[in-house]
C-alpha cells in the first residue's frame, strides 16, 4: 500500500474497531447529546429526544491506492449493525468515513421530527441552533394544536394503505410541495420501492402521494428492517 495512504487506513481501522476507548464517532455522538441538552434543557433532552442506534451508518470511501486519481474512488454506505461488511474493511483499500447518527424527536412518545446528523457538523453552534429552534417550533405548533400531531398524521397514512411506516417527520423539504411544511411520512414494506405519503401539517389534508427508489443512505440506515435475522 501507498505509504501516503497507510496513515489515514490506521486511522480507520483504529476507530471503527477499538472497543477499549471512546473512538471519534462516539465523541461526536456525545457532542451532539450536549448541544441538544444545551438548547432544549436536559429534561426535554430525556424525554423527548432519542438516539436510534438501529439508524446508525457510515460512509466508507474507497479507491485505488496504486492510483493518485480521485476519481477512481467510490463510497460504500454500510449500517453500523451490519457486521459482516465492516470486519472486511481492515482487508480493503480506504482512506477516510463519515457517520451519520438519526436523532427522533418525540411528542407525547410519537415522532414528529427525525433528522441525520454527521461529526462535520457537530461543532457548528450557528447551523445548530437555526435546526433546533425550527424543531421547536414544530413541537410548540403541535402541542397549541396549529399542526396536527404524530399520532393523528400516523393514522392517516394508515388509511392511505401505510402498514410499515419507517420514517416520519415533519419537514420543510418536500420536493413536491415546496416552500411550506409538511408531514412526510414513508412507508418500508417494500424492499426495492418505498411509499411516501405527504400531508398538510394543519389540516391533515393528503397533498402527494407517491412511490420511490430508496436513497443509498436510506437503504443503510433501514437495513435492519430488511435483514432482521443478520
Amino acid at each position: 500500500m501507498n505509504i501516503k495512504y497507510l496513515i489515514p487506513f490506521l486511522f480507520l481501522f483504529i476507530n471503527i474497531f477499538s472497543q477499549d476507548k471512546i473512538n471519534l464517532q462516539e465523541q461526536c455522538r456525545l457532542q451532539y447529546d450536549s448541544v441538544f441538552k444545551d438548547f432544549f434543557g436536559d429534561s426535554f433532552f430525556k424525554k423527548n429526544i432519542v438516539f436510534n442506534n438501529n439508524r446508525y451508518y457510515l460512509i466508507v470511501y474507497t479507491m485505488d491506492t496504486n492510483s493518485d486519481d480521485y476519481r477512481t474512488s467510490s463510497n460504500i454506505f454500510i449500517n453500523k449493525n451490519n457486521i459482516k461488511p465492516l470486519e472486511k474493511l481492515s482487508k480493503g483499500n480506504y482512506f477516510d468515513y463519515s457517520d451519520y447518527y438519526n436523532y427522533r424527536f418525540l411528542f407525547r412518545g410519537n415522532v414528529f421530527y427525525e433528522n441525520i446528523y454527521t461529526c462535520e457538523f457537530a461543532y457548528r453552534k450557528e447551523v445548530n441552533d437555526f435546526s433546533n429552534k425550527q424543531i421547536l417550533e414544530y413541537y410548540n405548533k403541535i402541542k397549541n394544536k396549529e399542526y396536527v400531531s404524530p399520532k393523528k398524521a400516523v393514522k392517516i397514512a394508515k388509511a392511505n394503505g401505510f402498514k410499515n411506516i419507517c420514517y416520519q417527520s415533519i419537514t420543510n423539504a418536500s420536493f413536491h410541495n415546496k416552500n411550506q411544511d409538511v408531514w412526510q411520512i414513508q412507508d418500508c414494506s417494500n424492499e426495492k420501492i418505498t411509499k411516501v405519503i405527504e400531508l398538510d401539517p394543519k389540516s391533515g389534508k393528503v397533498l402527494t402521494l407517491f412511490e420511490r427508489d430508496y436513497g443509498k443512505g436510506e437503504k443503510a440506515s433501514y437495513w435492519h428492517l430488511f435483514n432482521k435475522n443478520k
